[in-house]
């Protein structure tokens, strides 16, 4: 039988482009391209945001960090499996059900499928609105020592 390895946390190697230590936020440009492109959440996760892929992340040890830092971003799992939903399932689930309540209602596929997209448009704009309100269960933080620019581990 196959051992499967269980993760807890994702994690990412990223850049510090920015540091505000009165606010206690560090900007992190994640370079993990490759492991983004795979997840079916990378347009809603603030991980692979365009254009530059940053990650804002709030740390009380904000000072300690420096400019073109190399460090490691850490996300869990939970949160991950979070905004699967939030991108794919939820959605799925909604569009099948308008389309075939509308579908019994009315007869007409043509109704159902506009019923569905409408339905999908306004289901995400109704997700970019509460964007705020959803943002804390997004957040990554900083682990481990920062490598500095320039220098070896």
């Amino acid at each position: 039988m196959k051992k499967t390895e269980f993760l807890d946390h994702i994690d990412h190697t990223g850049v510090v482009t920015s540091i505000d230590a009165a606010h206690n936020t560090v900007m992190v440009r994640v370079d993990d391209e490759g492991e983004c492109g795979s997840c079916p959440a990378a347009a809603l996760c603030s991980g692979h945001t365009d254009p530059a892929n940053l990650v804002k992340i709030i740390t009380p040890h904000a000072g300690r960090y420096r400019k073109d830092d190399i460090v490691t971003v850490r996300g869990t799992e939970r949160m991950h499996h979070r905004a699967i939903m939030y991108a794919t399932v939820l959605p799925c689930i909604i569009l099948v059900a308008v389309m075939v309540g509308v579908y019994i209602i009315s007869h007409s596929q043509l109704a159902a499928a506009l019923c569905g997209l409408g339905t999908m448009i306004l289901f995400f704009l109704i997700l970019w609105v509460a964007r705020n309100r959803v943002e804390h269960e997004f957040t990554f933080e900083i682990v481990g020592q920062p490598e500095r620019a320039g220098e070896g581990k």
